[in-house]
């Protein structure tokens, strides 16, 4: 007779999340030990891009929550949501329709390395060009870089 095993939301989410920010910083390592970071992001870019996985998750994301637009305030909710999913700690300090400052002081993918420190870009440009390709991401501070957090500037220029 085969068991069910009731495992409370909350243990299972954590779970998943530690799995999946484990395996991600994992693979950075792992690559960059074997082969350079220069090696980790060109894979990591290449993987993100196969079969349009973050851009599938980008416009999965933009329908399960009803995310409207295309405008520097979208693309906020949509990293807001993305910061919750994972467990992140993320402020906004200035936003407009096509400009916004956000700050991260909390990030469950902080790499150890400095070396590898500009991974969530590749990310963060996906998503962004998913949603409006005339979008632009700079980060200016990184945690990954040694700076005490993290600070994004998103902008559309016409």
């Amino acid at each position: 007779m085969a068991r069910k095993v009731i495992i409370p939301m909350e243990l299972k989410y954590d779970f998943a999340l530690r799995a999946y920010t484990s395996i991600y910083k994992g693979f950075f390592y792992a690559i960059r030990e074997e082969c350079d970071a220069a090696t980790a992001f060109k894979v990591y870019e290449r993987l993100c891009k196969m079969g349009d996985r973050i851009k599938n998750l980008a416009n999965f994301v933009l329908t399960v929550f009803k995310i409207e637009g295309n405008d520097v305030e979208a693309i906020d909710k949509w990293f807001d949501i993305w910061a919750e999913l994972m467990g992140m700690e993320r402020i906004i300090l200035e936003e407009t329709k096509t400009f916004s400052k956000a700050k991260i002081t909390k990030c469950n993918v902080k790499t150890e390395f400095k070396d590898i420190d500009g991974h969530c870009l590749i990310f963060t440009n996906i998503i962004f060009n998913t949603i409006n390709p005339k979008a632009i991401v700079e980060r200016p501070k990184g945690m990954c870089a040694g700076d005490p957090y993290c600070e994004f500037i998103a902008k559309i220029e016409e």
